[in-house]
């Protein structure tokens, strides 16, 4: 099996909620706790806990304990700076939903790169 394959699909998962790409986005700008989280991307505790643990689950985030919190953040940091990079290109105006997902393929072809 193709390790590249999967990797895609592994993003194509995470990127599929606009849940998740808020809490990718998030993540990219450094680790945060969940009640960080949660009010960032202005959902409810439990639905954010519910897709970090997607996230942990498909392996593109980690968290570990710090001063009696968990802390989440991206395993890989080239992609912890494409989605950094990426996320200020998306919020320009004059960005369409096409250009967004054409930059999102780009993301996931450096990734299959890493892989």
């Amino acid at each position: 099996m193709d390790p590249h394959a999967n990797m895609s699909q592994e993003m194509h998962k995470a990127m599929s909620s606009e849940i998740r790409q808020k809490i990718l986005f998030s993540l990219a700008n450094g680790e945060k706790y969940l009640t960080q989280l949660s009010e960032e991307i202005k959902r409810k505790p439990q639905t954010a806990d519910f897709h970090l643990n997607i996230l942990r689950d498909l392996g593109i985030i980690e968290s570990e304990i710090k001063s009696g919190k968990r802390y989440y953040f991206i395993k890989n940091k080239k992609l912890a700076l494409d989605l950094k990079n990426h996320h200020k290109i998306s919020h320009q105006p004059e960005s369409s939903n096409e250009e967004i997902l054409k930059r999102l393929d780009r993301i996931e072809k450096k990734l299959d790169k890493l892989v």
